[in-house]
């Protein structure tokens, strides 16, 4: 049992995890260890039978089939994942993988699975090998936050590479004892225990959380990666070079299989060999990844760290031409497996420091998995053509590999430049002096000397900016340049200095850091006290004790606002360090407190403390303060509220949109609940939930996110609510537009609704007209004063609902053209000199298109006329309706005045044949309009 306890201790020290992170992270570790040994297992299984029976000769194809199959099959996995629980499909994946393992081995067999069948297979194993890791990644980032990620994912992955090793070993020791087509049976029963785990893990840690908290933790889905990546030069060539060194392995691997197929003819041996080198490149590559990587990069830089694979396989390839033998191939292998996941890794990460994170996530999976796929399908049609339609040697494919490589060194060398530019560009910019800066420039030649140089030498904005990009990459090697950083003027780099260090492992620093406990900056000690909890080795509990017992009430603060940073989201750990405690004693020591100043800066940190653990026994304190007069109390709580991510706040942060002090404060409270909110919100304001005065500030929240998700919800507001909303949702829609050319909103979709509203303009002109005649006839009628009063009424609402109908025409088409040209416009038709008019209308003739000029054109035209006349109906050739036609239209708008303002006219008329308009809007969602309509029918 203390064999156990030390051995407990020493895995969570050694691996940076936590006491009750332990269980799960060791069920994921298994997890992926599982899956890529039953791909170990199945890829040289596969691959043997598909050589032993096609040859080398269909390996192209096989490539261009793979990729054609895996685009194709990610288009519709990613549309099922919008529609069904990440779950369900993981555990549906791992059933059929079973059954399709179950099937191939019966087939084989049974001797069914023979000649073009085996592509099937052969594909198979190629989508399984993406799918798998790709479902175990998505499944990891929901159990873990980006915090825990940082510190976790390491160990976890360590798994994969424990699997690759085991997974070859067994298959070539297993292949020696069985047929091969009875190790997909072996690997079937492995995939088998994966279930239970996927099902435990889903079941305690992703269950409890909410859809705020997945949404967040979820990777970003890209929105016009292509564009993205088009946009930027250095992202371009990171695709373009990633790109070729899949298209060479894929060739390198074409080379690889055919010599071994020819050599080794019986298909056990052959999965035996291919195994026992698939393990042993894992061993390579895990042996260059621990003790050679960080040197290689160090020493030689990025730029030339990059070389290191295309020189290897290219020294390999031209080895070949003159000794075209099996271990010259096994060398290139070795080469490409060991360098490709550790040195080029490396480096390449390293390479993407002047890469905004957001725009690094958006790109990686279309980087990872389409130009994969495309540089797989490529390799495909050129052996296509050289070996199966020129029939040249296998060997010679060598002097295609070569050229390839010479274009993959040349394009390093253009990355390295376009790194160097990028980075130069940055430093400069950070402070906004690039144009004004005419100092002699350095020559940057090492990416790791660079960074190492702005930390040590930067201005404040440029070390912050280095800051937060060691922060991404955690690399050891700027461990003593971040060291150096504890003394910095700024408290703003001291206390990013110590989050760098919070994950770096070279030295233990809390000698160092535990004195900046009593800085004057409340970040800095905060950052500090969250180090200590993590890195000190003796009593933790102990060293916050005295702390949170401390005269000094900063100290206590800061002391409480640490430990609830740190323990959000581990409950064992908050109940060992008693929380809720402590966060009740600075609540009654509120209470003690005499100083108005320290009596709000003890609950500004007690809102904090709450939210950051979401302590739920405290929602109520915070809810409470929603309401307290002093403004910075309201603002820290709908923050506070935030960072719970619980629905149950959000209602209230809406009613604070309309508060001048707080909105800013709203709506990043509302942003940090992540995009599962947009629909939340839009139908919140759909449904009439919500006051107007809030409701039309909702769509400026959505705007912020500037997605697809946003423009959707958007359109949606647009349609569904009134005019000041529906003027707010365009603009927001116009920010997205001209603000952001990764995400397009259709002209289409933009013309239809101008021609929508072209349309309920000519309507309500229409009605105007047909009211403004039955008032006149009614002169000549016995009319009661309040049917008069009650019909000019709704003469004047629609005149203003005409003007606000024109605006919104004009505010859609400075969606489909520039604003600045579009606004003037409508303000010259309006209020300019009959010329000015003209010329305007003019303006419009030229840059509309022929649908909107023969809509808008006329309109614009009939602006000049006086509302609703003769004249004007003709020229729009509009048809007038009767009242019960004009009356019926009008109260199927989703306008709540104007129904209102209905049904008080056809009160006055006191008229039966109104009786079923009235019926109809009886289930209003609206209680002024449901009540209005009950009166009226209680007077039938």
């Amino acid at each position: 049992m203390a064999f156990k306890n030390i051995l407990k201790e020493y895995l969570l020290k050694i691996f940076d995890i936590r006491e009750d992170e332990l269980r799960k992270t060791f069920l994921l570790q298994l997890n992926i260890f599982l899956l890529i040994t039953t791909l170990l297992i199945v890829k040289p299984t596969i691959n043997s039978l598909f050589l032993s029976e096609l040859g080398s000769g269909a390996l192209p194809l096989g490539y261009v089939l793979t990729a054609i199959a895996a685009i194709i099959g990610s288009y519709f996995y990613n549309k099922a994942l919008e529609k069904t629980q990440l779950n369900r499909i993981i555990v549906l994946t791992l059933y059929g993988s079973i059954a399709s393992l179950v099937f191939f081995g019966l087939a084989f067999k049974l001797n069914i699975g023979k000649g073009l069948l085996l592509y099937i297979p052969y594909i198979w194993v190629a989508i399984f090998g993406l799918l798998a890791a790709s479902q175990f990644w998505i499944l990891a980032n929901l159990v873990y936050n980006i915090r825990e990620a940082k510190r976790i994912f390491g160990f976890i992955g360590s798994g994969a590479i424990a699997g690759g090793i085991f997974g070859g070993y067994i298959t070539s020791i297993l292949a020696k004892f069985i047929a091969a087509e009875e190790l997909l049976f072996v690997a079937a029963l492995l995939l088998l225990i994966c279930i239970p785990i996927v099902r435990y893990i889903w079941k305690n840690e992703v269950l409890k959380l909410n859809t705020f908290q997945i949404s967040l933790r979820s990777d970003v889905k890209g929105e016009n990666s292509f564009r993205l990546i088009r946009k930027s030069k250095l992202l371009s060539l990171i695709a373009v070079v990633i790109g070729l060194s899949v298209l060479v392995a894929k060739l390198v691997d074409y080379q690889y299989s055919d010599y071994a197929s020819i050599l080794i003819q019986d298909p056990e041996e052959l999965a035996s060999f291919f195994g026992f080198w698939l393990s042993t490149l894992s061993v390579v590559s895990l042996i260059v990844q621990l003790f050679f990587t960080k040197r290689i990069v160090g020493m030689f830089g990025v730029g030339k760290s990059l070389l290191w694979l295309p020189t290897g396989i290219f020294l390999g390839s031209f080895l070949l031409l003159v000794v075209p033998q099996l271990w010259v191939l096994v060398f290139i292998k070795i080469v490409d497996g060991s360098l490709k996941q550790s040195v080029n890794r490396a480096a390449t990460e390293l390479l993407s420091i002047p890469i905004p994170i957001e725009i690094k996530k958006k790109t990686k999976t279309f980087i990872d998995v389409v130009v994969d796929s495309i540089a797989t399908g490529i390799a495909g049609f050129i052996l296509i053509f050289f070996i199966n339609g020129l029939d040249i040697p296998s060997k010679y494919v060598s002097l295609i590999i070569i050229g390839l490589i010479s274009l993959w060194i040349y394009l390093i060398l253009l990355l390295k430049n376009e790194y160097i530019n990028a980075f130069k560009e940055l430093i400069l910019d950070i402070n906004g002096n690039k144009k004004n800066n005419k100092s002699k420039e350095t020559p940057i030649t090492s990416i790791v000397d660079s960074v190492k140089k702005a930390l040590k030498t930067g201005t404040e904005n440029q070390v912050l900016y280095m800051l937060s990009k060691t922060l991404e990459i955690k690399d050891d090697r700027f461990f003593k340049e971040i060291e150096s950083l504890l003394n910095h003027p700024s408290s703003k780099v001291r206390a990013l200095a110590v989050e760098n260090l919070y994950f770096l492992r070279k030295e233990n620093l809390c000698e160092l850091i535990e004195p900046m406990i009593y800085d004057a900056d409340q970040e800095v000690t905060t950052a500090a006290f969250r180090y200590l909890l993590k890195h000190y080795e003796m009593d933790t509990i102990k060293l916050f004790d005295k702390y949170l017992s401390s005269n000094d009430l900063t100290i206590r603060n800061a002391a409480l606002l640490g430990l609830s940073l740190e323990l959000r989201n581990y409950e064992k750990l908050q109940l060992k360090f008693n929380l809720e405690k402590r966060i009740a004693n600075a609540l009654e020591e509120v209470n003690e407190l005499q100083d108005p100043m320290e009596v709000k800066n003890k609950l500004l940190i007690i809102l904090a403390s709450i939210g950051n653990g979401k302590v739920v026994k405290f929602y109520t304190t915070i809810s409470d303060q929603f309401f307290n007069p002093d403004q910075e109390v309201v603002r820290m709580a709908l923050r506070s509220a935030s960072k719970t991510l619980d629905s149950r706040f959000i209602n209230a942060i809406i009613e604070n949109l309309s508060r001048k002090e707080n909105r800013l404060s709203a709506t990043d409270a509302l942003f940090s609940y992540g995009d599962s909110i947009i629909d939340i919100l839009a139908e919140t304001v759909i449904e009439n939930k919500v006051d107007l005065e809030d409701a039309r500030l909702i769509p400026s929240v959505i705007g912020k996110f500037n997605s697809r998700k946003a423009v959707k919800a958007l359109m949606k507001l647009v349609t569904n609510t009134e005019h000041e909303v529906k003027i707010s949702a365009i603009e927001s829609l116009q920010k997205i537009k001209w603000d952001n050319n990764d995400i397009e909103i259709k002209d289409r979709h933009i013309i239809d609704i101008i021609l929508d509203e072209c349309d309920l303009y000519q309507n309500t002109l229409a009605a105007i007209h047909s009211q403004i005649v039955l008032q006149y006839k009614s002169k000549d009628d016995i009319e009661s004063k309040e049917e008069r009063l009650a019909r000019t009424a709704l003469i004047d609402l629609l005149e203003n609902r005409l003007d606000r109908q024109l605006k919104r025409i004009f505010k859609f088409l400075g969606m489909k053209y520039p604003p600045d040209d579009i606004d003037p416009v409508l303000k010259v038709i309006l209020e300019g000199e009959e010329e000015q008019r003209i010329h305007a209308i003019e303006f419009l003739d030229n840059i509309l298109d022929m649908q909107l000029k023969r809509e808008l054109i006329p309109i614009a035209e009939s602006i000049l006329m006086d509302t609703a006349s003769e004249e004007q109906i003709k020229k729009l050739n509009i048809r007038v309706p009767s009242e019960l036609e004009c009356f019926t239209q009008l109260l199927k708008r989703n306008d709540n005045k104007l129904k209102l303002t209905v049904l008080d006219l056809i009160e006055k008329t006191n008229d039966i044949k109104f009786k079923p308009l009235v019926e109809m809007i009886l289930n209003n969602t609206d209680k002024k309009i449901k009540n209005k309509a009950s009166e009226i029918l209680a007077k039938y």
